[in-house]
């Protein structure tokens, strides 16, 4: 799995950048770049942690996003899970 630029606003609309709303349209128009990419949620989100920490690393950066990516596949709630991926 290689990191690519799609999985960045893909997991900061799921982390609440954008309205929960609209997230389903935002995701839509990401689908085709982040499927080429990927085959699955977690995996848009370890290359999101991974970006992240690429971007930005500390201790605190990287628990934090740690912390994030496991409540957006575990959370009823959370845009991974009503947005199917495939």
């Amino acid at each position: 799995m290689a990191w690519t630029p799609c999985a960045w606003p893909a997991c900061r609309a799921g982390r609440g950048f954008i309205d929960r709303t609209e997230f389903p349209n935002f995701a839509g128009f990401l689908m085709p770049q982040v499927r080429k990419a990927y085959t699955t949620w977690p995996q848009v989100s370890a290359a999101y942690t991974a970006g992240g920490l690429i971007w930005n690393a500390s201790e605190a950066r990287e628990e934090n996003l740690l912390r994030t990516n496991a409540l957006l596949l575990s959370d009823v709630n959370s845009p991974y899970r009503s947005v199917a991926f495939g």
